[in-house]
């Protein structure tokens, strides 16, 4: 008998938050170097928040 691999499920709350991170870096990152300024902040961590949440969804359904 083959035994069959177990399914784990996703760390939904590692994604997020690992996207968070990911994008709070990058988006830090940019300011810094002059690519972004302050007045596109706002509409950058919208973006940010709303890719977080798709990724924990996709994440989530994927089981």
């Amino acid at each position: 008998m083959s035994q069959q691999p177990r399914k784990t499920k996703p760390d939904v709350p590692g994604v997020v938050t690992g996207a968070v991170l990911t994008g709070a870096a990058t988006i830090w990152m940019l300011t810094e170097n002059g690519v972004l300024q302050t007045d596109d902040l706002g509409v950058t961590s919208a973006i940010l928040l709303v890719t977080a949440g798709i990724l924990g969804l996709a994440a989530s359904r994927r089981v």
